[in-house]
């Protein structure tokens, strides 16, 4: 997805692409690796959302926190955001994603428990995976 303000996102998922129609499945279910690039035109980290959601829904939170960067707010990892959702604050947490260190959006289960909680729903505590521990060839969890 391209927008004309200066930053892209890239969705890798399970699925069919619909630029080169190549077929992936090799991402653990539930997941994905969505994130932006351009944000060092702002003198910002890009972001990344690892918890697959519709890829409107994905595009509406990285956008959210683009304009926002645009707009002049900062963000460090550990920063507890609110105004994505209605009913919770999201955490922000550093991560490596080819090569280079991003926020990650980390989103609280149903019950607002973030992953590291032991009673956190399963398919959460999925956001704490490194970036490339998220995609298996035959996909399985190792």
């Amino acid at each position: 997805m391209k927008n004309n303000i200066g930053w892209i996102i890239h969705l890798c998922a399970n699925g069919n692409c619909d630029e080169c129609g190549k077929r992936e499945e090799g991402f653990l279910p539930y997941t994905c690796n969505a994130h932006t690039h351009g944000m060092e035109e702002y003198g910002h980290m890009d972001f990344q959302l690892v918890l697959k959601a519709h890829p409107a829904e994905i595009g509406r939170i990285l956008n959210t926190f683009g304009l926002w960067v645009q707009s002049g707010r900062r963000f460090k990892a550990g920063d507890m955001v609110s105004g994505i959702f209605q009913d919770c604050n999201v955490r922000l947490d550093e991560f490596e994603e080819t090569g280079r260190t991003v926020l990650r959006i980390i989103i609280p289960d149903d019950e607002n428990r973030f992953p590291e909680d032991e009673e956190c729903m399963e398919v959460y505590r999925l956001q704490l995976l490194e970036t490339d521990e998220l995609w298996r060839k035959d996909g399985t969890v190792s």
